[in-house]
């Protein structure tokens, strides 16, 4: 009799198993069932708004003219080739021969670098840089302290 109890203990466990398995299963049904309408319920809000995207950009394209911003391109377009053109006159010099750059070029090449090496006579006048205050009687001189770092008065 101990083992048809056993026995009896094993069969009840086995149905509770079973009856457990049958509900997981039942709850993991459900559980796609959910997740299956809140997709569906999903999809449907984004046609939804896709829809009307769709029909408020056609109802926005029918107030632009594709015609009308090529002219309006074109029309610029025209605008800033009058501005150069306008520049290009302005630029003009008068009294002026045309000059060749190709002949500018070859007299550069043949003066060469000698024409920079020698002579820096114009740097000379560099140096005498005035060290009185414009506008004073040239009488007083600033005293160094009164000198910014180029040599010249330092602004109070």
């Amino acid at each position: 009799s101990g083992i048809n109890a056993e026995y009896g203990v094993l069969k009840q466990k086995r149905a509770y198993e079973n009856q457990l398995e049958g509900i997981r299963n039942q709850s993991f049904n459900m559980e796609q069932t959910n997740y299956t309408t809140q997709m569906l319920k999903d999809t449907k809000v984004s046609v939804d708004a896709m829809s009307t995207g769709l029909k408020e950009m056609k109802r926005e394209y029918k107030k632009v003219s594709i015609d009308k911003i090529q002219d309006l391109q074109d029309d610029l377009q025209d605008m800033m080739e009058d501005a150069n053109e306008i520049q290009e006159i302005m630029g003009q010099q008068y009294g002026m021969p045309d000059v060749d750059d190709a002949e500018l070029e070859a007299e550069l090449d043949a003066l060469g670098d000698t024409m920079f090496d020698d002579d820096m006579s114009y740097l000379d006048e560099a140096s005498e840089v005035p060290t009185t205050i414009p506008g004073s009687s040239g009488r007083e001189e600033p005293a160094a302290s009164q000198l910014d770092e180029f040599g010249l008065p330092a602004l109070s």
